[in-house]
């Protein structure tokens, strides 16, 4: 057979056509992968929308809780100082000041727009001086999505207090105060419906096992091929029931399950019911590394209806 019937003509027209074509499909699987790792933030824009004007009460405990990193000696006593603030997460673009907070901004799902958060109150406390306003001026707001498949997002906002409070030895410091808690977008009702289905179904195989324990303890028989069954049985059962205890822990930690834990909100948003409040310290030698130490918490005490 001729060898040369195989043979492709090479003029430099057809080279120009085929590198030309070679290009276009790079660059287009190039988009693909992009555009797959980095979804457009129109995809999660209802939440923030749902989050606007919503207005609440919270009750702030300001002293120390375990695992902070504040001086041992602040708020050593034990002692609380308790806030009652009224917020409104508005629909407003945060200044430019607070959109460089880095603890707040938002990753690609979300876009990198952080919204105003407004006080509607001066809250007060006792003291020994006797009663004390607190000022607190505007901050901002964002969230991140932390697992897409329960649509559970950290929901983050700072606010300014120029003057502090302090009672006892609580203080809390005269400068940005950040709040940090969750929140689910529970607009598909199917999903939660599906969770709860799945924690039922787990408590009662968890029920199942437990009661299976019970009977091996009060089954007689001593001699020693029994106690070994019995054992082996034993260990198997112990084994599965762990197993389906960390499942549920998991699943009660991804979706918004427990309502002793949770509140629901506006808008198709449940929130956790409590949220950690902090301070900014920078460290490392440039003084650019942010860390944020807890000092108190706060809760969702009540939701306010529109006017």
């Amino acid at each position: 057979m001729d060898r040369h019937l195989f043979l492709r003509p090479c003029g430099i027209g057809v080279f120009i056509k085929e590198a030309a074509a070679a290009i276009f499909l790079v660059l287009f699987l190039q988009s693909r992968a992009i555009h797959a790792f980095n979804p457009s933030p129109i995809t999660t824009t209802p939440l923030l929308t749902r989050l606007q004007n919503i207005q609440c009460e919270l009750a702030l405990s300001v002293g120390r809780i375990p695992g902070t990193a504040m001086p041992p000696e602040w708020a050593a006593s034990g002692a609380k100082l308790g806030l009652s603030l009224e917020v409104e997460f508005t629909n407003e673009t945060a200044d430019y000041e607070m959109s460089k907070e880095r603890l707040l901004k938002s990753d690609a799902l979300m876009g990198s727009k952080l919204y105003t958060v407004d006080p509607l109150n001066e809250p007060t406390f006792v003291s020994s001086k006797g009663t004390e306003v607190v000022k607190v001026l505007p901050g901002a707001y964002g969230c991140q999505i932390q697992r897409i498949e329960s649509q559970q997002y950290a929901f983050r906002f700072s606010l300014d207090f120029p003057e502090g409070a302090i009672r006892n030895d609580v203080e809390l410091p005269p400068e940005r105060i950040y709040f940090l808690s969750s929140c689910w977008n529970v607009e598909d009702k199917s999903m939660l419906r599906t969770a709860q289905l799945r924690q039922e179904q787990m408590e009662q195989r968890i029920q199942e096992i437990t009661r299976q324990l019970e009977s091996i303890e009060e089954q007689q028989g001593n001699n020693l091929f029994q106690k070994a069954m019995r054992f082996r049985d034993s260990v198997a059962l112990v084994e599965k029931r762990a197993t389906l205890k960390l499942r549920l822990e998991e699943l009660e930690q991804t979706y918004p399950l427990q309502s002793e834990r949770v509140v629901r909100g506006p808008n198709n948003i449940i929130f956790a019911k409590e949220g950690v409040i902090a301070v900014k310290r920078l460290r490392g030698a440039m003084g650019t590394k942010e860390q944020y130490h807890w000092i108190g918490t706060f809760t969702y005490n009540e939701f306010f209806e529109e006017e």
